[in-house]
């Protein structure tokens, strides 16, 4: 009997796992879970890239509509400042406000900033000032006692000497300034002198004339001391 001849098709039927064909399964669904993670993740980091340039353009965009709306912005700029002692201010004007010949502020009611002086600037400017004199030197005029302090600072200027005192006693206190302002001499011995008259006359007016006694008395013989001193 002949075998009859078998046509072989091929249709979608129903074909269970063997464990070997499950685990090579598992395999490769952990293979592409894997896949998928990096993708998110790269997709996530290129979101995120976006976003922030998004926000950054965002914010000047703002920065700007802000600066144009405003029409000014502060910047640094090289400044001259101006201490006005007399009225406890200090001025600030633009470098190109100053005329370059002169020194001169060009406009000296328009200061780009008006600031308090404080304490340290007053300090400050004191000895600044003072740097422009010669043979500075400060002279005891009494012996310190507690708060009880004096001196007579004396310098030349231009050829001529200035003197200042710093004094304090008890709640009394003089401070003033060794400038070119002053009351000049032609020697250091007057410039002594004129400033231990003006201590002299201070303090009896400050304690009266007996209990001052102590504190002059100390003074007039600093003019003895430096009677003979030119330099």
């Amino acid at each position: 009997m002949t075998k009859p001849k078998l046509k072989i098709v091929k249709r979608s039927v129903k074909h269970e796992f063997t464990p070997e064909e499950i685990a090579a399964l598992n395999v490769e669904f952990g293979g592409a879970y894997d896949a998928v993670q990096s993708v998110t993740a790269d997709f996530d980091s290129i979101k995120a890239v976006h976003k922030a340039k998004i926000t950054e353009a965002e914010s000047r965009m703002t920065t700007l509509r802000c600066r144009i709306n405003a029409g000014f912005e502060n910047r640094e700029k090289p400044c001259v400042r101006i201490l006005d002692l007399a009225k406890g201010k200090k001025y600030f004007f633009l470098e190109t406000d100053i005329h370059p010949e002169t020194g001169l502020v060009l406009n000296p009611d328009k200061p780009v900033i008006t600031e308090d002086l404080t304490d340290a600037d007053r300090q400050q400017e004191l000895l600044e000032a003072e740097e422009a004199f010669e043979n500075r030197e400060n002279i005891e005029l009494f012996k310190p006692a507690g708060q009880d302090v004096g001196t007579l600072t004396v310098g030349r200027l231009n050829g001529k000497w200035f003197s200042a005192l710093r004094v304090t006693i008890g709640k009394n206190t003089v401070k003033e300034r060794l400038d070119g302002e002053q009351k000049t001499t032609k020697g250091r011995p007057d410039a002594v002198k004129q400033g231990v008259k003006r201590f002299t006359a201070w303090v009896e007016e400050q304690l009266g004339k007996e209990p001052a006694k102590g504190f002059t008395n100390a003074a007039n013989l600093v003019i003895a001391e430096h009677a003979e001193r030119e330099e």
